[in-house]
């Protein structure tokens, strides 16, 4: 084991030693600590503990160094990769926003996220559709909020709506980004309400097509393509459950989303049929 491994080691016990006591002011001190050097070959390990310490900044909303260790953590790999340092990055921006005190910077928080994942050079993911599906989404949600008029993205018309094939859908170590971000664009569709959009988005994910090409409601072609997937990928329930709690805080900006949220959460079945069914 290198210095700089057992240095890596023993941070990530410190880390969580004094995240869970709570304990803030040794927190900081920790992330301050300089890294020590590194071998080469060791890059993608130290692009890993910059965005550790990216994310924990991001916990205090002490924004310049989260970008600072973002910044750091391009340096360290590949162009290529890249794209998922912006996820990262950008998400956190929008994690910010179920901050209190952070409320008030809501536009700020948006436009910092998109900011961010503009960054990405889509013509690197040409070859990965799911890649692109990941940031497009993210994109898109970012857009789509802080938009007046609330029209639907164009980059929408040039992704590739294919279905998941199965393999894929139940190999757990497969296509993590697309799951972890793609509701974002079901929530677009559904601030929107477009339909047709919507389908296209159930489509791609559905597990069982005699549900969507069934004489059921869009509400219930909806409600069990979403359990179905949630069952089946877990950053697809975190990111649902993240959007859930998201919701209210950004009603300003989704104001049909928010109010969908507020008939599910209230379990306002007549609600959300009527919502469901002025959806075009």
């Amino acid at each position: 084991m290198t210095n700089f491994e057992k240095y890596f080691r023993a941070f990530n016990q410190r880390y969580a030693d004094l995240l869970a006591k709570q304990d803030s002011n040794n927190l900081h001190t920790l992330l301050n600590e300089p890294i020590p050097e590194f071998n080469a070959d060791e890059s993608r390990m130290v692009a890993s503990l910059h965005q550790q310490k990216a994310r924990a900044f991001a916990l205090f909303a002490e924004n310049s160094d989260l970008d600072r260790h973002f910044e750091a953590a391009l340096k360290l790999i590949d162009a290529r990769e890249h794209w998922k340092i912006y996820l990262d990055w950008s998400n956190l921006y929008l994690m910010q926003l179920r901050v209190p005190e952070l409320r008030e910077k809501a536009k700020q928080s948006f436009e910092s996220a998109l900011k961010k994942i503009s960054r990405v050079q889509l013509s690197l993911l040409k070859k990965d559709r799911f890649a692109t599906w990941a940031v497009s989404s993210l994109h898109a949600f970012c857009q789509v909020g802080l938009s007046e008029n609330k029209l639907l993205p164009t980059f929408y018309q040039s992704l590739d709506y294919s279905p998941i094939p199965l393999d894929l859908v139940n190999n757990q170590q497969k296509i993590k980004e697309f799951y972890a971000h793609f509701f974002k664009s079901i929530a677009v569709a559904i601030e929107l309400r477009d339909g047709e959009l919507l389908m296209k988005l159930l489509k791609m994910i559905s597990v069982d097509d005699a549900i969507l090409l069934g004489d059921g409601t869009l509400l219930s072609k909806f409600q069990q393509t979403l359990n179905d997937t949630m069952d089946m990928r877990p950053e697809f329930a975190a990111e649902f459950n993240f959007i859930y709690a998201l919701a209210p805080e950004v009603k300003a900006y989704f104001p049909n989303l928010n109010m969908f949220i507020t008939y599910l959460e209230s379990q306002n079945f007549g609600g959300l049929h009527y919502f469901f069914k002025a959806i075009k």
